[in-house]
């Protein structure tokens, strides 16, 4: 009898632990197809992916949203000092994309968008997420809409910010809309510097710094903001990079309509660079796209309109099936 009453409890308190076991197995397995932010944990890290070392930061609580910079030489400093606003409803990666900010910086040739999307694959199964939400800003969002046309199963929403169409370079009107601000007395010496491309990484340091009110509806605005970018580096290497590498994109004629992705189209009404026409084309051509525009604000609306942005990006979210669970 007394061996009988001994052996009862055991019995149940392994059965007890074996269903604890599995219950926590359960909740690891959602918490990773979900990409929920208990995954992942918060700092500043470096892995090695696709034969380079990349650096990235995550920061916040909810699903995970992984923002590449743009690719061209910008690190994240230009994002994570002001953006914080988000990790309130992200789990919000900040990759510093190859070549730019602690990132490596690889052969010359390897700047392509394939290159860039095949990153952000392999970050996305280092962190051990199955799905994720995407942002991009510029010519980020070039590079993660051409991830999600390779990996759209993977992407549960996109939030594209000023992000350009076609060949930024080759637009005609973008003059005009520099000239618009012709009365400015830093005009002069912006647009001469915008003429001339810089050949070494202290002429581009220079260049950037010269030609950045352009990227602003307010100089004063520009002014209150002066010190993201002087916490901000620029790397000429990855310029080069992308100079000498096959930029060819998706065709957003033909991906954009079939693209079931719920995606947030933010635009600052008075960016010369990516203007409001882009974002209606985005917005035209995505089926399930909300459009956010930002007024009195240029380039880069979360440090122009903080308030605008960030309220905005909490009103539209929900309508595109965002949830923090």
């Amino acid at each position: 009898m007394s061996h009988t009453k001994k052996n009862k409890p055991m019995k149940h308190t392994f059965k007890v632990f074996i269903a604890a076991l599995a219950v926590l197995g359960c909740n690891a397995q959602t918490n990773v197809n979900t990409g929920m932010n208990s995954s992942v944990s918060e700092g500043e890290f470096t892995a090695q992916i696709n034969e380079l070392t990349l650096w990235y930061k995550v920061s916040g609580r909810g699903p995970v949203c992984i923002l590449p910079t743009p690719g061209w030489g910008p690190s994240s400093e230009l994002y994570y000092l002001k953006l914080t606003p988000l990790e309130s409803m992200f789990t919000m990666v900040y990759l510093d994309t190859r070549g730019s900010g602690r990132s490596e910086r690889p052969d010359p040739h390897t700047y392509t968008m394939k290159h860039f999307t095949a990153d952000i694959e392999g970050l996305r199964k280092h962190l051990g997420i199955e799905t994720m939400w995407l942002m991009g800003h510029s010519e980020g969002g070039r590079i993660i809409l051409n991830y999600a046309s390779e990996h759209g199963d993977h992407v549960e929403g996109l939030i594209l910010v000023d992000a350009p169409v076609g060949n930024t370079s080759n637009d005609s009107g973008r003059i005009k809309r520099m000239e618009l601000r012709k009365n400015e007395p830093w005009f002069d010496g912006a647009f001469k510097a915008f003429q001339k491309f810089p050949v070494t990484q202290q002429e581009f340091d220079s260049y950037m710094k010269n030609i950045t009110p352009f990227f602003f509806s307010s100089i004063a605005n520009l002014e209150k903001n002066r010190d993201v970018f002087e916490r901000t580096t620029m790397s000429f290497a990855a310029t080069q990079g992308q100079s000498q590498s096959d930029r060819s994109s998706v065709d957003p004629a033909t991906f954009l309509p079939v693209m079931k992705i719920p995606t947030l189209v933010i635009v600052g009404n008075d960016d010369f660079v990516c203007p409001p026409s882009a974002a209606e084309y985005l917005h035209r051509e995505i089926p399930n796209s909300k459009l956010l525009v930002i007024e009195n604000a240029g380039h880069f609306p979360w440090l122009e309109q903080p308030q605008q942005f960030f309220d905005g990006i909490r009103t539209f979210l929900p309508k595109l099936g965002y949830s923090e669970n």
